[in-house]
């Protein structure tokens, strides 16, 4: 990957991209090296478009790269309890932001595919696994088209890794599967459209995906849900939702509450990011009341936790008057949120 690119700030970049505007600005790439320097010893800086998830063989989280400003990381972090470490992995992806990650059950190994540099590309089609010292890059025969914003889960009803959608100078409404060697595309009956920064988890009580929203084009922010049995995508009609204005949620299955849970989200041009937590029920949306939340965030990531049963927020765009980054790391207990912890 080229060290210095041209890019679009922020999500603004997709209505450019699409039109065709000139505006442009330089970035800062950092690797792992790089960015020894640039962060805190203590904590990854704030960022968004971090890639995260859980890794049950070290019980750790594992938080990888993402974007500030004009700036793309390419550090890789540890969390152990509520101890961030910074690692240096002998081999590494290049600098992205955007990038999926998902916990394979199948290998013992996290699967990272794809990201960018910027949403204005360009953009990565690599597939890497993190062994809990180092990343792997992988050469499957077969590969979804490059992108960043692809939306991953481990799907239990078919023991693979599922992908759907992105960006990629136009939003991707495919779906693959990873089967620890190749990947497949799938070519489901029905599908949701086109769209990046949605959620999309995995229910492992009910052995279904459920997406939700997510971001398409100045105007059109799909509200809609939409569940993936493993086979097919089927759109639900739920009493209630979180809106159609929204996009940009964090989300993660909290087995030990059961809870399928939706925080924050993005409603453009300035507006304050929010700080609502919605929960799934299976057959509609509530919105919870902690006595406690995280500031409203973002393009943040989420992931469940097992070491501590806690689902984990960290990261994330702040938005409002000013645009700032989260540096705090949040945790749900089933009720309400505490930070730190």
């Amino acid at each position: 990957m080229i060290t210095t690119v041209l890019a679009i700030g922020g999500r603004t970049a997709h209505r450019l991209a699409v039109c065709g505007c000139a505006a442009v600005a330089a970035v800062t790439v950092l690797g792992p090296a790089q960015a020894q320097a640039n962060v805190a010893a203590s904590a990854p800086s704030g960022r968004q478009w971090a890639s995260f998830a859980y890794y049950p063989p070290q019980n750790q989280l594992v938080l990888f790269g993402g974007n500030k400003n004009s700036t793309v990381y390419g550090d890789t972090w540890t969390r152990t309890g509520s101890t961030w470490t910074q690692q240096h992995p002998a081999t590494s992806p290049s600098p992205r932001s955007g990038a999926s990650m998902v916990y394979d059950p199948a290998t013992q190994q996290l699967l990272l595919f794809g990201g960018g540099a910027t949403v204005a590309g360009p953009f990565n089609g690599d597939t890497w696994t993190w062994n809990g010292t180092t990343w792997t890059q992988l050469h499957p025969a077969t590969s979804p088209p490059a992108r960043e914003f692809g939306d991953p889960v481990y799907d239990a009803a078919t023991g693979t890794v599922v992908l759907f959608a992105g960006w990629h100078g136009s939003y991707l409404d495919d779906t693959w599967s990873w089967n620890g060697t190749n990947w497949t595309q799938l070519h489901p009956a029905s599908s949701p459209s086109g769209r990046d920064s949605d959620a999309f988890v995995y229910d492992t009580a009910t052995k279904t995906a459920i997406l939700f929203g997510g971001f398409r084009g100045s105007g059109y922010k799909p509200g809609d849900t939409w569940s993936w049995d493993g086979t097919n995508w089927t759109q639900l009609s739920p009493p209630a939702s979180p809106g159609t204005d929204v996009f940009a949620w964090q989300g993660a299955y909290d087995p030990a509450s059961g809870q399928l849970l939706l925080f924050g989200g993005d409603r453009g041009k300035k507006n304050p990011a929010l700080d609502g937590t919605w929960d799934w029920t299976g057959t509609t949306w509530t919105q919870l009341s902690p006595a406690t939340s995280p500031p409203g965030r973002s393009y943040g990531t989420m992931t469940y936790n097992a070491a501590d049963q806690r689902v984990v927020l960290t990261a994330g765009k702040m938005t409002g008057t000013t645009t700032t980054y989260a540096t705090t790391t949040w945790s749900w207990n089933g009720s309400t949120w505490s930070m730190g912890s």
